[in-house]
């Protein structure tokens, strides 16, 4: 091991360390030193010796990562099939087993600030038949594919951990989902048409699964919620921010708000609603957070030029306030290489990115020094078909939230 001496700063090269130094370093120090390194370097350290790889199943070393370890503003996204019309597919017997087979594709990891992409396979520790649904605070949600009831896995895919939620009352077409995971607690809200009848108007309900170790509160599925009328829920994403989920409704477009404490939808209008095409909600990370909407805009005027902005939600207020707008010259990039497909959006922290429909393109924006650019191509992506589908991520060695769903589920059979 190597560092640099005030003759290395100078110039004349790095000076070898003492060895016995790091020998005689007592073990608890060394645990917090590789209790703060980022995860792919902790990884490459496990094979030193039997004790460093058993650090992963130690609670405390699990306890001193989750208080010490520096937060990572990633994105993980998916390699799917391009989008396709639900309406002509899901129904299909063929489609159906298709997707009870398909195996997880692997979590492509993104550092946005050094531009590493990292791949990480999925298909060892689950079950085929469920695709990315959701993520929060380094927790994969996954959904099942086949019809009916769905049923939610959740998944640290560092620490390979996995936990089965049971299977929802209802029957559901294309839900939403929506998941807020803390180190005691994590909530998660699944909203869709529940198909009482093929035959009947859309009823669009929530069901609402809580668990608190802290508290020893267990909800599965017992909350239920009816949506505002006349909205349509975007299967992509939700958001969560100060207590409350947001997602899209599309025809007219709206942002539909829930508020876990009282159970009570609500709907917020869009800005520019009429001239919005492909319209996503994401996340800036911030005290507190702020809900964004990320869209198109196109309106014949040649007043309104065509662009891609940004509107910020304001505070205790149903307003929206628009704070960025694409360059002109990245807009013509980018509408080059979108080719009207859509698009949607993920935030995390600081950076937002946008994946475009049937490509593997994304546009980064950093809200710090207001730069947009192209994010490096994924080197596990070359030659593939399909899109690229983003959730924030931040990678964790420990995530205590999964094991609550194991114990209550346990304490409830």
């Amino acid at each position: 091991m190597k560092a640099s001496s005030s003759a290395a700063a100078s110039g004349c090269g790095a000076v070898e360390m003492d060895s016995r130094i790091w020998r005689n370093l007592p073990a608890g120090l060394v645990d917090r030193i590789l209790a703060v390194l980022p995860p792919a370097e902790f990884f490459r350290l496990r094979a030193v010796c039997k004790r460093w790889y058993s650090l992963l199943f130690s609670d405390s070393f699990l306890e001193a990562n989750l208080r010490l370890s520096p937060r990572r503003y990633w994105l993980v996204f998916f390699l799917l099939a391009c989008s396709t019309n639900p309406s002509t597919t899901s129904s299909t017997t063929s489609s159906s087993a298709t997707a009870a087979t398909k195996p997880p594709p692997p979590a492509l990891l993104l550092d946005p600030t050094t531009n590493i992409w990292l791949r990480l396979p999925l298909s060892s520790f689950l079950p085929p038949g469920f695709s990315p649904a959701a993520s929060d605070s380094g927790i994969l949600c996954f959904m099942s594919d086949s019809p009916g009831p769905k049923t939610l896995l959740l998944s640290n895919p560092l620490s390979k951990l996995v936990a089965h939620l049971p299977p929802t009352p209802r029957p559901r077409l294309y839900p939403s989902v929506g998941l807020t995971a803390g180190p005691s607690s994590l909530s998660l809200i699944l909203a869709a048409d529940d198909l009482i009848s093929p035959f009947a108007v859309k009823n669009l309900t929530a069901e609402c699964f809580h668990a608190d170790g802290a508290t020893g509160f267990y909800s599965p599925w017992s909350t239920v919620s009816q949506l505002p009328r006349l909205c349509s829920p975007d299967p992509a994403r939700l958001v969560f921010a100060e207590g409350t989920f947001y997602c899209m409704s599309c025809a007219p477009f709206a942002v539909l708000s829930y508020d876990v404490a009282s159970n009570d939808w609500s709907k917020i209008q869009a800005p520019m609603r009429r001239f919005l095409r492909s319209p996503s909600l994401a996340l800036r990370g911030g005290s507190p957070p702020s809900v964004l909407i990320i869209a198109a805009v196109e309106k014949s005027k040649l007043s309104v030029p065509r662009s891609v902005r940004v509107w910020s939600l304001q505070p205790c207020s149903k307003a929206w306030t628009e704070t960025e707008r694409m360059p002109p010259e990245i807009y013509r990039q980018f509408s080059e290489a979108e080719g009207g497909r859509g698009f949607e959006c993920v935030g995390h922290g600081d950076i937002l990115a946008i994946t475009i429909k049937g490509s593997t393109d994304i546009i980064l924006f950093d809200f710090i020094t207001k730069e947009w650019r192209w994010a490096p191509p994924c080197p596990f992506t070359s030659g593939s078909g399909g899109e690229l589908r983003g959730f924030a991520y931040e990678p964790r060695l420990a995530t205590p939230a999964v094991g609550l769903i194991d114990s209550s589920s346990l304490s409830f059979q």
